[in-house]
């Protein structure tokens, strides 16, 4: 991983490998900058790109708030799909077998919030399916809160843009400002990676 001059940061080659669809993530991450930019601009918060990864999503961009209570991401690391409001966003587009094979197995418990009950995260999928976002407060980091929105490619769900910081910044005005610049950003960049 490498940090940059403007509060950016970077992957590997090895990294860079990870994920699925017709694209690379150099590819991706390129076409996601200037979406990634606006909804910088106008949250001050920092902004997240994850993939898909197997069962998993990985973070493989960021760019960070700059204000002085932040909260970045660990660019590379596995998270599992059940825990935020990123990997709720991935989840809840899956195919349906893909998405009960998850909430099969065991959820692990992350933080005081984390949803582990299957038929909880089957209504709360259910909500992400029909408003096409996802909002998680302390569910995979204690205090941390988030807002995020699916990306497709021409394949389904790839990824999930989101905007993330600390939980006492995220009231409902704030959610109800960043839900559709953070809708209008993502079907964007899908509509760029091949999604009809």
């Amino acid at each position: 991983m490498e940090a940059r001059p403007d509060r950016r940061y970077g992957l590997g080659h090895a990294a860079l490998r990870l994920g699925r669809g017709n694209h690379s993530n150099v590819e991706l991450r390129a076409r996601a900058l200037p979406h990634l930019r606006g909804l910088h601009h106008e949250t001050w918060e920092t902004v997240t790109l994850s993939v898909l990864v197997g069962r998993e999503r990985v973070y493989v961009d960021q760019l960070v708030s700059p204000r002085e209570i932040t909260l970045s991401v660990e660019l590379g690391r596995p998270f599992p799909l059940h825990a935020g409001a990123s990997g709720r966003a991935i989840l809840a587009f899956l195919p349906g077998d893909s998405r009960e094979s998850v909430l099969s197995e065991p959820l692990e418990r992350l933080a005081s919030h984390t949803v582990v009950d299957p038929a909880d995260l089957r209504e709360l999928l259910e909500a992400v399916r029909a408003t096409g976002i996802a909002v998680s407060r302390s569910e995979r980091h204690e205090g941390a809160a988030a807002i995020a929105a699916p990306v497709f490619d021409s394949h389904g769900v790839t990824g999930a843009m989101g905007v993330c910081g600390p939980e006492f910044r995220f009231d409902e005005d704030s959610l109800l400002r960043w839900a559709p610049l953070l809708k209008t950003a993502a079907a964007q960049l899908s509509r760029e990676l091949g999604w009809r």
